[in-house]
């Protein structure tokens, strides 16, 4: 049995006094046999916890324990951060150092973005070339002609966990940006069945009238809409979605026990590396691969008729300003002229700052423990055994 703080590595593991919920202020186990220990604890207030996921529970809620950890079962390591944090550079180390040590680590995309097809440069999704040999899965798994649903990825990603806790050796990494995804794999959310409900709430709500599915998400559940933007659409619908499928009765046991790192830079650095990424991309081809999204799927042409249902691309950040004004001007992407791009890159860098910003937020939500890529990579390793 794991040792936890201090505490013996063999015998019991006792939790605190039921009347409190915590230890007695200033108590520390008393310099004693292992013998002792259970007449000495009873006699404090504390009892033998036969249950892991109360003590699991008791644990966290005394800081001693990461809530999504456990006393038993294998590790996966999740990274998570707002873009161009350095994920994709920090999950190849973490998998450089876990196979020195003989485990198999298969990284699992949680990117909103990077799941679609052809959506490459602008999506910053690694090449096969860039993988250093490791196994990469969730990617490319969708066309972006439909929205990949909150339900599907959820589905895709157990499948993907289920899979690999068949194989000894194996550790999933999951890396993504995309702070909804990550929390449906940590939380086991089981959405099956909720994308005829999602269908409803969509033409009740339209995204136009995002403050009317604001005001139902406040009188269902005011606890949770304080912590969603009230013009996050998509949050909002999720939101819903999760509250009148009644999450309780929806989630799903995984195999796994998750260690949460979030990686983060001051948010001038960040700005600059965004900015950085975008003219990296605009060189490497962005325009092109716009233009033969748009060759595959007339985005342009939706565009510049309203009502009509969008394309993944057109409503990406990085994607949809190029998008927007080419079809504002009538030209085509490959005819956008040095005014037009500069014009077009300056919208796309306030919304994806904007963006990155947002996806903060959700630090606190998954309880990620913040680390920097310098020291993250022996910490991360070292706990997975």
């Amino acid at each position: 049995m794991a040792a936890v703080r201090g505490w013996p590595a063999s015998g019991p593991l006792w939790a605190g006094n039921t009347s409190t919920g915590s230890p007695a202020p200033g108590w520390s186990p008393p310099a004693a046999t292992a013998g002792s220990w259970p007449r000495t604890l009873t006699a404090c207030g504390y009892h033998l916890i036969s249950s892991a996921a109360v003590l699991r529970r008791r644990l966290t809620a005394w800081g001693i324990m990461h809530r999504y950890s456990n006393l038993t079962g294998r590790r996966a390591v999740v990274i998570y951060g707002p873009t161009s944090s350095g994920k994709t550079a920090l999950s190849l180390d973490v998998c450089e150092a876990a196979s020195g040590r003989g485990l198999r680590p298969v990284v699992l995309n949680a990117d909103s973005r990077q799941v679609y097809a052809g959506m490459d440069i602008g999506t910053s999704k690694i090449k096969p070339s860039q993988m250093r040999g490791f196994e990469h899965r969730l990617l490319d798994v969708a066309e972006p002609s439909s929205k990949l649903s909150l339900e599907a990825y959820a589905q895709m990603a157990r499948d993907e966990f289920a899979s690999l806790a068949g194989s000894e050796n194996a550790v999933p990494v999951l890396v993504g940006g995309t702070g909804v995804y990550v929390q449906a794999v940590l939380d086991g959310w089981n959405l099956t069945g909720t994308g005829t409900l999602r269908q409803s709430l969509e033409h009740d709500f339209p995204r136009g009238d995002v403050t009317g599915s604001y005001e139902v998400l406040a009188r269902l559940a005011p606890e949770v809409a304080r912590r969603v933007h009230p013009h996050n659409y998509e949050a909002i619908l999720n939101a819903l979605v999760r509250r009148m499928a009644s999450e309780a009765s929806n989630e799903a046991a995984t195999p796994f026990a998750f260690a949460v790192y979030g990686i983060d830079r001051v948010e001038a650095e960040t700005d600059r590396r965004i900015e950085t990424t975008l003219d990296d991309q605009i060189r490497d081809g962005l325009l092109e691969e716009i233009a033969e999204l748009d060759r595959r799927y007339q985005l342009l042409e939706q565009a510049r008729r309203p009502g009509r249902p969008r394309n993944v691309a057109s409503q990406t950040h990085g994607y949809r300003e190029f998008i927007r004004l080419a079809a504002s001007t009538g030209k085509a992407i490959a005819e956008l002229d040095g005014a037009d791009l500069a014009a077009a890159r300056a919208e796309a860098l306030g919304h994806i700052r904007a963006y990155s910003r947002r996806q903060r937020s959700w630090f606190r939500k998954l309880g990620a423990s913040r680390v920097d890529h310098r020291s993250a990579v022996k910490t991360i390793v070292s706990r997975l055994q």
